[in-house]
């Protein structure tokens, strides 16, 4: 059995971002396997977050808006977004960058697919077996959340890269959230991200518990780019996504031997599912903590109890169907405004700013709820 310092099992944004770190501060005798099932070789995601300042991957920052609009049936507001910027990386960059840095000869990289992680290291594939001193898991199944009485949420989204004849966007701006689709009693809201005045990414979006058929979301996307005013258009990408929005109560420490990362170790911001710059910011403190001797789960951000209590109080709103998204997020958006949203879901503010970005919402559903997570 082939024994290593470091496994990583799974090649995704967490485990990638985790192999570089280490090999930037480890001793060149470290040994690590990275196993991923995918070549990762196709441009099959994109990563977007908004960010004061720079990031550890800000070279490969493919677009960055200075603006961002967001938009309900009922008002619209763009907002200036400095000093934040909204930014994206697109995967296909972000693998061929991780291929060339982590061509090393402490790096090995496997094809396989991961078949079971035992407490004490072992890791055994369709292949092989190998023992590492360290084994982090990003490998997530979406089926382990029905199993638990946790609240979840899908966040499932269909988006095209769309070429236009003429002019149709403003390269500047950003269409964070675009509530004035038909939300058909849930969630749902359009996106738009443009590369130039005549070519974007727009995605249809939603939040909720079930996913669609492929004709549900295509119909949405082709209903949603026709209300921006576009009726000629190549499609020139297509991607699709789902990332669950959980309150389930993930462990980071499986076993002395075997912690979880990405979605796995619950990097994704529950109400949100932004996971990207929140997982950068996790591994770049795990990656510390083994630099001084700890225990890689020692003091990591956004662990606050108080903050996955408002998340887990968001979801179960947003489950419980009475309002629907364009109620409950149009609300906060517009009596808040971005900039504080921002901070709120960056987990920055103070208590008193979170009381009163409460009572934005619909206060006796949201108070009750937010109760609930202290009675549970």
């Amino acid at each position: 059995m082939k024994q290593f310092d470091y496994i990583i099992a799974g090649g995704g944004a967490a485990g990638l971002t985790l192999a570089y770190l280490l090999t930037g501060f480890e001793d060149k005798q470290k040994s690590i396997l990275i196993i991923e099932k995918d070549s990762k070789s196709t441009n099959d995601r994109t990563w977007c977050f908004w960010q004061k300042g720079q990031n550890l991957l800000e070279q490969l920052v493919f677009k960055t808006w200075a603006n961002a609009r967001v938009a309900t049936s009922k008002w619209h507001k763009t907002y200036a977004l400095a000093p934040y910027s909204y930014k994206m990386i697109r995967a296909i960059d972000f693998y061929a960058f991780m291929k060339e840095n982590l061509n090393v000869p402490q790096v090995v990289w496997v094809q396989e697919t991961v078949e079971q992680i035992s407490p004490n290291g072992v890791v055994k594939t369709d292949s092989s077996e190998y023992k590492g001193r360290l084994v982090f898991s990003s490998i997530f199944n979406l089926n382990t959340l029905q199993k638990e009485a946790s609240t979840t949420l899908l966040q499932h989204f269909k988006g095209w890269v769309i070429e236009t004849a003429s002019d149709s966007f403003l390269p500047d701006t950003a269409t964070y959230m675009d509530f004035s689709v038909d939300q058909q009693g849930d969630c749902r809201f359009g996106y738009v991200l443009p590369f130039s005045s005549k070519r974007a990414l727009v995605e249809y979006t939603l939040f909720s518990p079930a996913m669609l058929s492929d004709t549900e979301y295509t119909l949405g996307l082709k209903s949603y780019i026709k209300q921006l005013g576009i009726e000629g258009y190549t499609i020139a990408e297509e991607e699709f996504g789902v990332i669950p929005m959980t309150d389930h109560r993930f462990v980071i420490k499986q076993s002395e031997n075997v912690y979880n990362i990405g979605i796995n170790g619950g990097f994704a911001k529950a109400s949100t599912g932004y996971t990207f710059l929140r997982g950068q910011q996790i591994l770049q403190a795990m990656v510390e903590n083994l630099k001084k001797g700890k225990a890689p789960d020692s003091h990591l951000p956004y662990q606050t109890s108080r903050f996955k209590a408002y998340d887990a109080t968001l979801l179960r709103v947003l489950a419980e169907g009475k309002y629907t998204g364009e109620e409950i997020f149009g609300s906060l958006f517009r009596k808040n405004g971005l900039h504080t949203m921002f901070r709120f879901l960056d987990e920055e503010t103070g208590l008193l700013e979170e009381l009163k970005i409460m009572a934005s919402t619909p206060l006796l559903n949201f108070g009750k709820n937010f109760l609930k997570q202290y009675v549970d």
